[in-house]
């Protein structure tokens, strides 16, 4: 799974980032933007920690989240979106838009007041702008294709879908609102469309901001946008003590969670994501797979050849292992299944594919 970080700049990106992988990147209000910071974050899952203790396994592979931290883009209108950070960007899976919501009268006089509703229009309309231009110039070659006598039925659909992409857009519409026929957003899918990416919005604030939630957050909400609160450079501070210290602050400040938790499963909500597992004694490992994916989609998590020839799937739960402590017990009980070809996989469930190629 590939996040990119983004937002104004100076809006805590790489604040954030430095507080969910650990890492030291200057975050002075002066440091020059520089190329994408890229960072693993290790996605905590109590249950393969678990399932380690019963299988005893060599290794232990929990599931990770790859997060890119992005110079600031769109500070201007009409932006150029064609440079390799702006394909850098559009090549990740979703997009955690980072806006500040702290006053800082430096920065306000450098880029923009702290006004997160007025940074997110800016964004939405700029996204939006860029996807059209991209649509436009892609129709243009086809219509030129056309008097070259180039119509194939390939080029018929994605001419549809890019025709009905560009009505919409035109009336200030995200392209992840748009409804798509299977076939029109296989022929899309390149293109990598700015508004077509699921956005989670953390909005930066600081230490003495964040018990008091802004009141943009019930806009964006209502706007169908995923959304959190978070005051990024105590997340980072935090993110450099030991546990016990770290669990103190963070109860002072009401804080369950580490921000590697809270923005892990957040990700996973965005994405729709679940997780399945493999066990063994050789390793016991986390999957990532869409909500709704099959055991064939599953299988090729694990390796094409799995899914390619695919023949069932063995599976059991995560809940009935861990009540009833063995394989063998789980077959007395008849709670070993067999699946087949569409059985949908769970979150929590446990798979050994059987295959042939």
């Amino acid at each position: 799974m590939k996040i990119a970080l983004i937002g104004p700049p100076k809006s805590g990106k790489t604040t954030i980032f430095n507080a969910l992988t650990g890492q030291d990147i200057p975050v002075d209000k002066y440091s020059p933007a520089g190329d994408a910071n890229i960072g693993i974050v290790q996605v905590t899952d109590e249950r393969i920690t678990r399932l380690s203790e019963l299988y005893k396994p060599k290794k232990t592979i929990y599931a990770n989240i790859e997060f890119h931290d992005f110079p600031g883009i769109f500070a201007t209108e009409g932006e150029e979106a064609e440079s390799l950070t702006f394909s850098g960007i559009k090549s990740c899976e979703a997009f955690v838009l980072v806006l500040r919501s702290y006053p800082d009268d430096e920065l306000d006089q450098l880029y923009s007041d702290a006004e997160p509703l007025k940074m997110l229009a800016h964004f939405e309309d700029e996204m939006i702008l860029s996807d059209m231009v991209i649509a436009e110039k892609r129709l243009e070659k086809i219509e030129l294709g056309y008097k070259r006598g180039v119509k194939t039925a390939a080029v018929q659909i994605e001419e549809k879908a890019l025709r009905r992409i560009l009505e919409h857009l035109q009336e200030n519409k995200s392209i992840r609102d748009l409804s798509l026929h299977p076939d029109e957003e296989k022929a899309i899918r390149g293109f990598q469309f700015f508004s077509s990416k699921p956005i989670l919005i953390l909005l930066n604030t600081s230490e003495e901001g964040y018990k008091n939630p802004h009141p943009a957050l019930d806009e964006f909400a209502r706007k169908g946008y995923l959304t959190n609160q978070i005051a990024g450079k105590f997340e980072q501070e935090l993110s450099a003590l030991n546990s016990d210290e770290a669990e103190m602050f963070m109860e002072d400040m009401g804080i369950s969670k580490s921000i590697r938790d809270r923005i892990t499963m957040l990700c996973y909500q965005l994405l729709g994501q679940i997780s399945f597992f493999t066990v063994g004694e050789d390793e016991v490992r986390a999957w990532t797979v869409t909500k709704g994916s099959n055991a064939v989609i599953a299988a090729g998590k694990i390796h094409s050849d799995l899914a390619r020839g695919f023949i069932r799937a063995e599976c059991f739960a995560y809940d009935a292992i861990m009540e009833h402590g063995s394989e063998k017990h789980l077959k007395e009980k008849g709670l070993f299944r067999l699946e087949g070809k569409d059985y949908i996989v769970q979150d929590g469930d446990i798979l050994s594919i059987r295959f042939n190629v």
